[in-house]
């Protein structure tokens, strides 16, 4: 297999060199011309944008410290369709059979408005709601010149087809336009995108189609010049829009079903990083959004639609300060995953196999910059769902989910026994086992319970009940069922199955809490400002102090560290996810090798001991605080005074 994949790269790079011989001086007068028109373009635009005050200001959530011009993009705009007219005058016939006149002219309708409305932007500032209904207009405007998702996916329903088209284009649109928060980053990205876009047609053997990606690339690597770090002028959204537009447009037009990698899978792959930045920043700012309180140094209540400064580059620049390091990084993610595309058009009928392993290594590695922002912001809303949804609403959902899954693992348990799931069996077998198994919840007592709260004897409950309504179930089937085949069987799997999802549902409170201050301590670890504290004992008290740590997610100022416990057994183990680093004994061992600023006492000590432990970590220069969860009489009880019945007993 091995050698066949060779063996099909070989001969499509001998295709490939055998079209550029044919074709190379026409792809060279594409890119070079557009090249050429952009470098003598792009200056004369930045003085233009300077005089008529098209400059982008500094600005807390801006990374340029001086005044630079915008609106930049117009010269790749201005250079594109020159040199496609040019060629089209030179050649004296359309760029190819998809690229026609008429597209050009559709294509240069729609993308001309969306430049203006970018332009605008950039001089006078524009409302989102109101650029996102110009986005939509352009994206209709294409859609009704031919440009359709459903012509390549499948034979999508007409109103199907045009949101998918539309959802397609506007998302690629604000992709770009996102991701364009840094000198030469988006610029480069679409300089990497067009490139593999031409190679991968190529490959394919549509290299007529090539040119329109030739000339974008040469426009945008003209304009990088003067955009890479430091930039002398930007993008703008005019430009950023625009770039946004062609790589998710273009393939649309050049492809076909039988391209299906080139024509969908590459422009994903190749807008990779602006899609993936997209993604967090919707799912990021709707989680802050629905916050009932807002994070430290956040300010009031976040918008959907408000910009932050959480971006993939953001990220990536407070870790290396870099602009230029950052900009790198990012394209070489781009390179890799445009070269993933590529190696896909070849492979063919072996792609999804070559993507579906990406993916998960690509879950891997992102997974890591999720946790201190998205994934953090995420646990903390859940754990605090008592404040956002009324407690009233909890234990109707809880009905409501417990007979959905109570259905699902019936139909799951029918389809593992080879039991027909027909009309007859809907109406009779699963009322049967659905209907006792709840009632039986509702005789526990289940929906009464605080299962935030809960104790193992609280699921042994519940665990019985499932058990014998399902019990019950088999009964009935064996009462009034002619025919029972496999019923032991089916009862034991639908019996033991619908314990995994009715505990999950009551679990996931603290498995989310839990979640959260684990995310929590990775990220207080890297403030400067936190207290970074040892908890002297890992008992109950322990365990109740980072409880009281989990009700506050976001507004901790300190962070436990590890464990300090005087039994020498639990030494090297984890409790609660914190690790016991020795006993009070061996101070002088574990102190020198922990940056620590003070110790809580999290368990019963007496006051000779505790005064010892005081003296000692104070004399270490550590602070010393006392976790207090202990009883405390606050008055005595008073004799109740005597009814007059009892007087008159006495006397």
């Amino acid at each position: 297999m091995t050698v066949n994949w060779v063996t099909d790269w070989v001969r499509a790079s001998e295709n490939v060199i055998a079209r550029i011989a044919t074709d190379g001086v026409k792809y060279a007068a594409a890119f070079g011309g557009a090249l050429a028109i952009s470098l003598l373009l792009t200056p004369l635009l930045r003085e233009a944008a300077r005089k008529v005050g098209m400059v982008d200001q500094p600005s807390a959530r801006r990374i340029n410290k001086v005044p630079i011009p915008r609106g930049g993009g117009l010269a790749i705009f201005v250079a594109f369709y020159v040199t496609l007219e040019l060629l089209v005058l030179w050649t004296g016939e359309p760029i190819s059979q998809q690229f026609s006149l008429h597209w050009q002219r559709s294509f240069l309708l729609a993308s001309g408005l969306l430049v203006v409305i970018g332009l605008i932007d950039d001089k006078f500032g524009m409302r989102p709601m109101v650029k996102l209904a110009g986005q939509t207009a352009v994206a209709l405007i294409l859609y009704a010149s031919g440009v359709h998702v459903g012509g390549i996916v499948v034979a999508f329903p007409p109103w199907l087809d045009c949101l998918v088209t539309v959802l397609w284009i506007v998302g690629a649109v604000n992709a770009f336009n996102l991701i364009d928060g840094m000198d030469g980053l988006a610029t480069g990205l679409a300089v990497i995108a067009s490139a593999g876009l031409a190679g991968a047609l190529l490959f394919t053997g549509n290299s007529s189609a090539t040119l329109p990606y030739l000339v974008l690339c040469g426009a945008c690597l003209g304009f990088l010049r003067y955009n890479f770090h430091p930039a002398t002028v930007f993008l703008g959204d005019s430009g950023s829009m625009f770039l946004g537009l062609c790589i998710a447009t273009l393939p649309l037009v050049s492809g076909s079903r039988k391209e299906l990698v080139a024509s969908l899978g590459m422009p994903l792959l190749a807008m990779g990083v602006p899609i993936f930045d997209t993604m967090l920043a919707i799912w990021r700012r709707s989680v802050r959004s629905l916050m009932p309180q807002p994070l430290r140094g956040m300010g009031g209540r976040v918008r959907v639609m408000q910009p932050d400064r959480d971006h993939l580059h953001h990220r990536l620049l407070r870790q290396t300060m870099n602009q230029r390091s950052v900009a790198v990084m990012l394209y070489t993610i781009s390179v890799a995953l445009v070269a993933l595309g590529l190696i896909g058009t070849l492979l063919k009928g072996r792609a999804p196999g070559l993507f579906l392993i990406a993916f998960v290594v690509a879950i891997a590695v992102v997974a890591r910059h999720l946790e201190s922002v998205e994934l953090w912001d995420t646990g903390r809303l859940l754990s605090g769902t008592r404040k956002t949804i009324r407690q009233g609403l909890l234990v109707p959902c809880y009905i409501v989910l417990d007979v959905l899954l109570l259905c699902g693992v019936w139909v799951l348990a029918r389809w593992e026994t080879g039991l027909p799931l027909s009309r007859a069996a809907f109406l009779s077998d699963l009322p049967r086992y659905v209907v006792p198994v709840f009632v039986l919840l509702v005789v526990a007592k289940v929906y009464q319970r605080v299962w935030s709260r809960a104790q193992i004897r609280d699921f042994a409950i519940l665990g019985v009940a499932v058990a014998a309504g399902a019990a019950i179930g088999a009964g009935l089937v064996w009462l009034f069922s002619a025919e029972h085949p496999h019923v032991g069987r089916f009862t034991l799997l639908f019996g033991t199955q619908a314990m995994i999802p009715l505990c999950a549902i009551r679990l996931w409170r603290d498995s989310v809490s839990g979640l959260t201050q684990s995310l929590e301590r990775k990220i207080l670890f890297k403030k400067p400002d936190v207290k970074r504290l040892l908890a002297y004992g890992g008992g109950i008290r322990f365990r109740s102090y980072l409880r009281e740590l989990r009700v506050r997610p976001g507004l901790n100022d300190r962070v436990i560290i590890g464990i300090i416990d005087d039994d020498i057994n639990l030494r090297g183990r984890i409790i609660s996810g914190h690790r016991v680093i020795g006993g009070f004994d061996r101070l002088d061992e574990w102190l020198p090798q922990q940056q620590v600023d003070g110790v809580i006492i999290t368990c019963l000590m007496d006051e000779a001991k505790q005064a010892h432990v005081v003296r000692v970590l104070s004399e270490a220069g550590l602070c010393v605080l006392l976790w207090a969860c202990e009883e405390k009489l606050l008055c005595e009880a008073k004799a109740a005074p005597q009814t007059q019945h009892e007087k008159e007993d006495e006397k």
